[in-house]
């Protein structure tokens, strides 16, 4: 979609130098945002989301970003409204899934890692931003969460925690925010087309059970993901806020129980 419905904005995107996080950035870039890009060890990829950016006729930066570091982020947002101004729109998309195994498996410190990217680092982000569209009486911030805020995932504990975690949290923060003019929302995607799972797509035994568990029998694409994020953050959604919205080809509607239970 191209349009001008977000012309004027600043968006900052986490996570915005590959798969969704791109997708969205490009998506909020098409309807006239500037856009903050960030990238975690490969300046290249947040570069070359910039230049495809500029090239849209929009501003961008990227700059480095260690969500969990409060310093990094502190740096992250006084570079973005150094060079395109003050945030209102903030994407926390950035995430892991950490070392994979039961939990017993797991060792704290790799636990924690996950905590401190996927769950304080959404957190740190938001506390750099939500005063100043406090301030200013308007501000819109999207929580990219996932379908395992509700389906458990055996392998994937800490994970699915962090994500159940962003969810309450936007729920909460949405109250805190009443009145403000600022809006928080989740968006809930399912199986997603991204470099990060591409050992599944491109396997078809893979595929073709992951395919069981989604009643539209495919996965999706990033686009789909950030036509929903544009949506969101936007006037359009202007009377949402403290919820989660699903993107997950049904997913979350256990289908084994398709045929009755």
């Amino acid at each position: 979609m191209s349009d001008s419905s977000l012309k004027g904005r600043v968006a900052a995107v986490t996570g915005s130098s590959s798969g969704i996080g791109k997708a969205i950035a490009i998506e909020l870039a098409s309807c006239g945002a500037d856009i903050g890009i960030s990238y975690h060890s490969n300046p290249d990829s947040g570069n070359e989301v910039a230049t495809t950016i500029q090239a849209m006729g929009r501003k961008a930066c990227a700059a480095q970003l260690n969500v969990g570091e409060e310093p990094s982020v502190r740096e992250f947002f006084q570079s973005v409204e150094s060079n395109l101004g003050p945030v209102d729109i903030l994407v926390n998309c950035a995430g892991i899934d950490g070392k994979t195994g039961k939990v017993w498996e797991i060792s704290p410190e790799d636990w924690d890692q996950v905590i401190q990217v996927n769950l304080r680092g959404p957190y740190l982000c938001i506390h750099q931003v939500v005063e100043g569209m406090m301030k200013r009486g308007r501000g819109a911030i999207l929580n990219i969460t996932s379908v395992h805020e509700q389906i458990p995932w055996s392998g994937h504990t800490a994970y699915c925690a962090t994500k159940s975690a962003m969810a309450m949290m936007t729920r909460s923060l949405a109250l805190e925010l009443q009145d403000s003019g600022v809006r928080v929302l989740s968006l809930a995607p399912g199986a997603i087309r991204t470099p990060i799972n591409r050992d599944v797509w491109e396997d078809p035994d893979k595929m073709k059970d992951l395919k069981t568990k989604i009643p539209l029998g495919r996965i999706g694409e990033v686009e789909e993901i950030a036509r929903v994020a544009r949506m969101l953050v936007s006037d359009e959604a202007s009377y949402m806020t403290g919820v989660t919205v699903t993107v997950d080809g049904a997913m979350t509607t256990y289908p084994s129980f398709a045929h009755g239970g």
